[in-house]
């Protein structure tokens, strides 16, 4: 879901700015001037930022093993039309500038690594250089000359590894500094920094914190190499000499003895004596770690990340949100009165959704009527994200769990019910204009077990969700084959048929002829008029829907079809509603 990794993204964005405003604010309060103190203050921010999508609770919503959510026609075709009003998905075109961004910070550090080894390649080795320093620091590593680098430059982990240009190569106080960092293993946190600032480029907040980092971790040093020498003011004016030269350079992911922005604050550091009491040290440490704490909770509590809906189905289970994001939905519980009558269906809702994409409404428009109250429960707690449209439909398919059948397993009827009566599909368009001509079945064939292997074979070609049952008609001298998308069950017919109207039409015992509309004879309005009818298990029609045709002669058609009584429709001796389509012709006499 887009929608939800950039909501997430957005969120967690802002818990991150309000966790390092609320730290650099208390460090400044706190007045928590020493080096490697403040140092270990801002690792321990930027590890509490990237901690915190681990550490927090995410809002999950779990779904039900035996209910399974598609997308319906309706549905269908709001999102063809939403994809064609829509070229360009502004969620879709930030989530891939993040990551191309990413790709692109994450080959830049590629680059620096390859350009240091052709830097070690091309240096010269120093052979003996400080070695005196290095045995009292116990620390060793190869130092070389480099005439491609303007300032030291320390790299390296196992094999460390201090490139001093030919100015610098007999400065003992530049040495101590670089000797200082191998012993810290600074390269180490220098390359981690520069993946988390790889990962989070688009976040100014990261940015600062790391810049602060690496400050605290140049005055620590600077702290460390004046204890070792005894000797401020000689380590003050390699500095500065250095500086005086433009020497140094960020070279990622190596650590530069000296970034210019850094210079004043060094130096200042250097020239102050900062001390703090015990006392005083631990105190504003624990403030620190409680407001850092109370931060991190507030930033969740305002900002919570929402997981995908987590689904406990089975694995021939799937769920289809449609085409608007849906961020979370409560589970479908499937009602144990509907199972233990071995009632399944589908139930086909339409929603209303407020500006921040909550449901604020929902109408039931098809389904069995024990399954409804439990499809409205749960759209009521649903969850679109804040751009979705103000209206949606929604499909929720309640299947027992031994309500599937086997492709292949079909077995012939006996001898006096072979004759094919009837045959029902009930799938969307695209599905059926697919099977046309690919069926090896026609009404008033002979049904054989050579001729169902066939057929069976023939649905898994087109889709292999089809299901087949077979059921003998109502007087039991021949047989109705019903091929349906996930309906019904191999030993249950289906609560609802569909009929084509020409079909349908010769079952027709009462026939209302619809009154001309005055308004459309004089304005010399003619044409069809074209509905879906449900026709109820007693014959009568239950609901018209207007499919097409001129408002002016709708209304008159209509009110006339409501009228009409069909002959009931049996299934195995049972009645079952039937949809079917009823075209309406008005024509004005020459």
């Amino acid at each position: 879901m887009p929608g939800l990794w950039l909501q997430n993204l957005a969120f967690y964005s802002l818990q991150i700015a309000g966790v390092a405003a609320a730290g650099a604010l208390l460090l400044r309060l706190l007045q928590i001037r020493i080096p490697t103190i403040r140092l270990m203050c801002w690792q321990a921010l930027i590890a509490a930022c990237i901690a915190l999508p681990a550490i927090q609770p995410w809002l999950t919503a779990k779904t039900n093993a035996n209910v399974q959510i598609s997308m319906g026609p309706a549905m269908a075709a709001g999102a063809a039309a939403g994809s064609r009003g829509m070229a360009f998905p502004v969620v879709g075109i930030v989530l891939l500038l993040v990551g191309a961004g990413a790709a692109v910070r994450f080959g830049i550090l590629g680059l620096g690594l390859l350009r240091l080894r052709r830097y070690r390649r091309n240096s010269t080795f120093v052979p003996g250089a400080f070695d005196n320093l290095q045995r009292r620091l116990g620390v060793f590593a190869d130092v070389q000359m480099s005439a491609e680098v303007t300032g030291p430059v320390t790299f390296g982990f196992l094999r460390p590894v201090i490139l001093l240009p030919e100015a610098c190569i007999e400065d003992e106080s530049i040495a101590c500094h670089e000797l200082v960092h191998v012993r810290r293993h600074d390269w180490l946190f220098t390359v981690i920094e520069e993946c988390i600032l790889s990962v989070f480029w688009f976040h100014p907040a990261m940015w600062w914190m790391i810049a602060e980092i690496q400050l605290a971790r140049e005055e620590a040093v600077d702290r460390e190499v004046v204890a070792i020498l005894n000797s401020r003011d000689q380590y003050l004016e390699s500095l500065l000499a250095l500086a005086a030269s433009r020497a140094g350079f960020d070279l990622a992911p190596a650590s530069p003895f000296l970034r210019k922005r850094h210079l004043q604050k060094r130096v200042a550091s250097l020239l102050k004596e900062v001390s703090m009491s015990k006392f005083r040290l631990t105190s504003s440490l624990a403030a620190f770690a409680a407001v850092l704490t109370l931060a991190a909770w507030l930033g969740v509590r305002s900002f919570p990340l929402q997981a995908a809906p987590q689904e406990n189905d089975s694995s021939n289970i799937t769920v289809h949100s449609g085409p608007l994001p849906l961020l979370h939905r409560a589970a479908v519980q499937y009602p144990k009165n509907a199972m233990a009558k071995h009632i399944e269906g589908t139930v086909v809702l339409e929603l209303t959704l407020s500006e921040t994409g909550t449901v604020t409404d929902a109408r039931v428009l098809s389904g069995p009527e024990e399954l409804r109250g439990a499809a409205l429960q749960s759209v009521l707690e649903w969850h679109f994200a804040s751009d979705a449209q103000p209206k949606t439909q929604v499909s929720i398919d309640f299947r027992l769990p031994s309500a599937e059948a086997v492709p292949g397993t079909l077995m012939a009827p006996p001898e006096d019910q072979a004759r094919l009566d009837r045959l029902f599909i009930q799938a969307p368009d695209s599905i059926k204009q697919k099977l046309e001509g690919h069926l090896p079945l026609r009404e008033g064939d002979r049904i054989t077990q050579s001729a169902l292997n066939d057929l069976s074979a023939a649905l898994r070609d087109v889709d292999e969700h089809l299901r087949v049952t077979i059921h003998p008609n109502a007087d039991k001298t021949g047989s109705m084959i019903f091929i349906a998308l996930n309906s019904a069950g191999p030993g249950e017919a289906p609560k609802r048929i569909r009929v084509g109207g020409n079909v349908e039409a010769a079952n027709i015992v009462q026939k209302v002829t619809p009154i001309y509309p005055a308004e459309a004879k004089a304005n010399r309005v003619q044409g069809s008029v074209r509905f879906t009818v449900v026709i109820g298990k007693d014959g009568r029609v239950q609901s018209v829907t207007l499919v097409s045709g001129d408002p002016v002669l709708a209304q008159a058609a209509k009110d006339a079809v409501q009228q009409w009584v069909y002959k009931p429709t049996l299934l195995n001796g049972d009645p079952v509603e039937v949809m079917t389509q009823v075209d309406v012709n008005f024509t004005l006499s020459q």
